[in-house]
């Protein structure tokens, strides 16, 4: 595992992931899990890490709920805690991060592109954005709890 993670490459790598086109394409949920995958180097696989977001788009199974990108932090911090006690509390505090720093006050994926067309160039740059706050957000959190330094 690393020592140490930058907060802003982790964001900036979820974006990228996420704004690629056609096969290299990540979902919202895959793109925060490869990212952080890549900034921590945990000894689990990375495929196996990142199909745990395959379902994760477009609000959980594309039902507009629980933003994707959300549920990739979540699905991550927990596959790096492995134990729900711990994970609670970091959950938590991402989820409000989160909430909070989508400027909507909401973790709904509906919400959060409520009045957007699918596919359209302003929808993909604000999931981009979400992804790229739930990947640093979450870094920010498990990184701290990991004992790991936290670089911008």
């Amino acid at each position: 595992m690393n020592e140490s993670v930058s907060v802003s490459a982790v964001a900036a790598a979820a974006s990228e992931f996420n704004g690629r086109q056609g096969d290299a394409h990540m979902n919202c949920g895959e793109s925060v899990i490869a990212a952080l995958w890549d900034a921590f180097r945990p000894d689990f696989p990375r495929e196996l890490a990142v199909a745990a977001g395959a379902g994760m788009g477009r609000g959980i199974g594309g039902s507009g709920c629980v933003c994707g990108a959300l549920g990739g932090g979540v699905a991550f911090i927990g596959l790096m805690t492995g134990d729900k006690g711990r994970a609670k509390p970091l959950v938590a505090e991402l989820h409000d991060a989160f909430r909070d720093g989508t400027g909507k006050h909401v973790t709904c994926c509906r919400a959060l592109t409520r009045g957007m067309e699918w596919g359209s160039p302003e929808r993909r740059a604000q999931c981009q954005r979400f992804c790229a706050l739930a990947a640093g957000e979450a870094a920010r959190v498990l990184a701290a709890e990991l004992g790991l330094e936290v670089r911008p």
